[in-house]
Formats: C-alpha cells, sequence, structure tokens
C-alpha cells in the first residue's frame, strides 16, 4: 500500500507560502532562468481573468491590470521540499522524493483496518501542511504511480484501490476514468491514440497490453505497467534533511525594521510548527541577513533553555534587530534552527536559580540594546595592581541551574560553588585577627593635602579638615610594570586628630581621598 502527497503548483505555493493573504488575489509566476520569461503557473482568480500559462508577464497585465507577477525562487523551493519530507516522515518512515512537490510513502506495517481509517490518516497529513500554507492532494493506491495518479486527479484525499495487493472493480473504474494525459505519455503516442479515438484509461486498456504493445513499442507497454496494480516498484528511500530553515529573496531591497520583522516572525512560527511535529524545541537560531552591496551579516542566537514558544524566540531576535545598522539594504534572508530535545528541570528546595532563564536572557539583550555591550555584563577583576581594575564580560545563562560570566559559564551550581568558597575562606583566614574594611568613595573624593618632609600632614576635603597625626606609606602602584608610570601613585593610610582612619593617594591627576576605614 502506497501513498502519495501532491502539491499542484507547487513553484507558486513555495512562493506564496509566506505570504498567504495573497493567494486569493490573481498572482503569476514568471520563471526567470527561461530564455523567454513567460508565465509558468497563477491562482485560480488569475485565470478567471482570461491570463493562461505562456504568457508574458506584458501580456498578462493587458489581460488583468491588478495581476500580481512574482518570479520563482529555488531557494524558497527547496525550503518547502524539505518541510514535505520532514512532514512525510513524521507519519512514515519509508518515503521517497519522487520529484518537486511529489512525495510517496509506504505504508507497510501501518496496520490500517480499514479504508475509512486510512483516509484519516491521510486527512491529518493534509491538515499539517496546511499549517504550513502548503495546499496537497493525496492518493492512496496499491502502487506508487496509480497513488500519484490519484492524488493528481482527485481533491483532497483519494483513495483508487482496495487495502490488498489485488486488483478489484473499484480500482478498475477509478483508474478508467481518467484520461490518457495523466499519464504523460510521449508526445507521439498520445496523437497516435487521439487519431484512434483512445480518450480514456480504461479505452487504452480495452485494447490489450500485447496488441498495443506490438504497434507502439516499449513506450505502450510501460503505460501499462504504470496503472497495473501487480507490479508496484521499490520506493527510492530517502532520509529528510536534519536542518530546519527557512528563507526568502526579497523582490523589493529592505529599508526599514517593520517589514523584516513581518517576515521573520512567519519564519519562527514555521519552524516552530516543524519542530514541534516531531516532538522537539528550538535551541539555537542562526540568523543570516543578505546585503544589496554582497556582503552578509551572521548571527548566533543560543537560546538559555531550549524552547517552542513563538512570543520568546520572537522577542529575542526583534530585541537585536532593534540594534542592527547595515551599510546597504537587505536583499534575501536566512533563518535556520538547531532542533534539540525539550528540558525536564527539578528544583532542589534550596537553591537560588533562575526560574525563566529565556526572560533573564531577554532582560540582558534589552540592557545591552540601551546601554552598550561593554556595560552589561558580570565584573571580573583583571590581573594587574591598578586599583578598582576589572572588566566586563558577558554573561552566560545555559539553564535553569547553571549561570555565570565570563570563561566560567555554567561550570558548575551555585549554592555547592558558594560553599567551596566559604570553606576555602574560612581556612585561609587567621582566626585570632580582624581586619579593618575600607569603604571606597567612588568616585574618589578630591581634596588637598599638605606635605612636610614627604610625608601627609594636614588633609582638607568634604569629609575631613585637620592635621594629620599617623600616617603609613608611601605604597607606590599604578598599573603594570611595563608603563612608563608605574610607580605614579602614591598611597597613604592616615589616622584624623580626631581618631578616624583614611586611605589617601597622589597621582598624576592630583591629590585624592579614596576611602574610610571601619
Amino acid at each position: 500500500m502506497f501513498a502519495a502527497i501532491f502539491i499542484p503548483n507547487f513553484s507558486l505555493q513555495t512562493v506564496l507560502r509566506h505570504e498567504p493573504d495573497v493567494r486569493s488575489q490573481a498572482v503569476a509566476l514568471v520563471d526567470p532562468q527561461l530564455p523567454k520569461p513567460v508565465i509558468v503557473q497563477l491562482t485560480d482568480a488569475a485565470r478567471s481573468c482570461g491570463v493562461c500559462e505562456g504568457l508574458t508577464a506584458s501580456q498578462a497585465m493587458a489581460r488583468c491590470a491588478e495581476l500580481i507577477i512574482k518570479p520563482r525562487s529555488p531557494a524558497q523551493e527547496q525550503s518547502a521540499i524539505e518541510v514535505l519530507l520532514q512532514t512525510a516522515y513524521a507519519f512514515s518512515p519509508n518515503i521517497e522524493s519522487t520529484a518537486p512537490g511529489v512525495c510517496t510513502l509506504e505504508l507497510k506495517g501501518l496496520g490500517f483496518g480499514s479504508s475509512q481509517a486510512a483516509e484519516q490518516w491521510a486527512g491529518k497529513i493534509i491538515e499539517v501542511l496546511a499549517q504550513f500554507h502548503l495546499e496537497t492532494k493525496i492518493g492512496l493506491a496499491a502502487t506508487p504511480e496509480l497513488a500519484l495518479l490519484a492524488a493528481r486527479s482527485g481533491t483532497g484525499v483519494s483513495p483508487v484501490s482496495s487495502y490488498s495487493h489485488g486488483r478489484d472493480a473499484r480500482a478498475t473504474n477509478s483508474v478508467e476514468s481518467l484520461p490518457i494525459s495523466a499519464l504523460d505519455p510521449p508526445l507521439e503516442i498520445l496523437e497516435i491514440l487521439q487519431r484512434w479515438g483512445i480518450r480514456t484509461i480504461g479505452e487504452l486498456l480495452a485494447l490489450g497490453k500485447d496488441n498495443v504493445t506490438e504497434r507502439l513499442g516499449p513506450a505502450a507497454a510501460e503505460l501499462f505497467n504504470r496503472v497495473s496494480p501487480d507490479s508496484p516498484r521499490p520506493l527510492k528511500l530517502v532520509a529528510p534533511s536534519e536542518e530546519f530553515a527557512e528563507q526568502m529573496e526579497f523582490e523589493h531591497e529592505i529599508e526599514t525594521t517593520e517589514p523584516l520583522l513581518f517576515v521573520l516572525r512567519r519564519f519562527v512560527e514555521q519552524l516552530s510548527r516543524r519542530l514541534e511535529l516531531i516532538y522537539l524545541v528550538v535551541a539555537e537560531f542562526h540568523l543570516q541577513l543578505g546585503l544589496a552591496s554582497g556582503a552578509k551579516y551572521e548571527r548566533s542566537f543560543k537560546i538559555p533553555s531550549p524552547t517552542g514558544n513563538i512570543e520568546i524566540l520572537f522577542r529575542m531576535l526583534q530585541t537585536h534587530l532593534e540594534t542592527v545598522r547595515t551599510d546597504s539594504p537587505i536583499a534575501s534572508l536566512r533563518l535556520a534552527a538547531r532542533a534539540a530535545k525539550p528540558e525536564a528541570q527539578q528544583f532542589g528546595l534550596f537553591e537560588s536559580t533562575l526560574r525563566d532563564p529565556n526572560q533573564f536572557a531577554e532582560t540582558l539583550a534589552r540592557l545591552t540594546a540601551l546601554c552598550g555591550s561593554h556595560r552589561v555584563g558580570t565584573p571580573q577583576p583583571e590581573t594587574t595592581h591598578r586599583p578598582d581594575a576589572f572588566k566586563v564580560a558577558r554573561t552566560f545563562v545555559h539553564g535553569p541551574t547553571k549561570l555565570g560570566g565570563g570563561g566560567s559559564a555554567g561550570s558548575g551550581d551555585f549554592p555547592v560553588a558558594r560553599q567551596k568558597c566559604s570553606e576555602l575562606e574560612n581556612s585561609l583566614k587567621p582566626p585570632a585577627i580582624s581586619a579593618l574594611r575600607l569603604r571606597r568613595f567612588r568616585p574618589p573624593l578630591p581634596s588637598h593635602i599638605e606635605f612636610r618632609e614627604g610625608k601627609p600632614s594636614l588633609l582638607r576635603s568634604q569629609v575631613f579638615n585637620g592635621p594629620l597625626v599617623e600616617r603609613r606609606g608611601p605604597f607606590l602602584s599604578s598599573g603594570n610594570w611595563w608603563d612608563s608610570g608605574r610607580w605614579a601613585r602614591e598611597e597613604w593610610d592616615v589616622e584624623t586628630s580626631v581618631g578616624s582612619l583614611f586611605r589617601i593617594f597622589r597621582s598624576n591627576e592630583g591629590c585624592f581621598v579614596e576611602g574610610i576605614y571601619d
């Protein structure tokens, strides 16, 4: 038993797949690769206006002023083929890519108890492909050829034969009513049969295989074999692509964000549904913008917690694109998704972790867009003697129980790490010595300091005015040893006449109070 999925006007449907609102209008498809670009496919609305295949664009516009001309897109056709094969693979492990827009499935082992059950199964395929804006027909028959004939000639689900390997009356009647042209015979044979008055397959079968083969040769025998339920051919099995991508080449270059986001949202919806069909979610997006100048803008987006939620996925892309500036208009768009299994997390009773990593990542992205990438992240101290020297490392979120900054992102669980650090700190700290805490002023407070014999003796500042009775220093430091002014900073720990302890310093910029000791 075989099923054939047939997509009528395949090239036209792939172009209109991301513009479903245009399907009801008069639209014609032109193939720019032809020596003389003419209309190859068109909608019913365009046909009702008098447009037909073979006309040039100007001739078609003369017949229908409201006609919309679309160019054929091989890239979008390839995406639609991937959608078709991936959908078919979800219903049967044995599939064949018979032709562009045609997929044949072998139903061996699926165990349909009746023709009604098989038709319901085929109806589910039609419903799934309708979510991807692909109108399809399905034929069920004992051979792949009969199934394809049923799909092309019928509407919706078309059963041609009973669910056995033998030939029955219903199969014969269904096939005999089809025209000879449904078999796509060679033009010479078709003209001969028409001169003979043979119009249907039933009339051809009535002549007999041996008689027709003797007069018309092996090509006629092939026609008989295609309509015979007793000679099924083996399928050329294929595996669907593991890549999930949507792409589009724009007719008019895009210069603003609104139309780009409109198309991008449709891409996100399509990819999310394709993965949902096989019980997977999005783990990473790869965005590629083709520019009119020939350059490409590419960016990867790792999803902290893999999800199939369309709103979350789209907001992440939208937040980033609001800050993107390109040197030329956008000519094409491609969005690819890397699939992953949904994560199942169980939180501990005393864990302090992120409950929604995706929302946290979105917040970071919005802050980055507002403040700049160098101002949002996790502070990390630099390996230098300069006071308060640090760098801002990007914060990575890899899941509900892992959060880190810089290179150690996601390397461990926070409660365990805090406990180990606390134990190490307690083991290194002398138990009998209590250290003073320095509360820094950020920024340091400008002050006036008088020096006598190279030592500070008087302080005038916002926090204290008066003499200094005790001092320790100077401590020389400024930065890296290879800097020319590496000893340009003099630090002093001083005690005032009222018993307050301050840290002051003198540098090339002047004198300052850096902090106060508790």
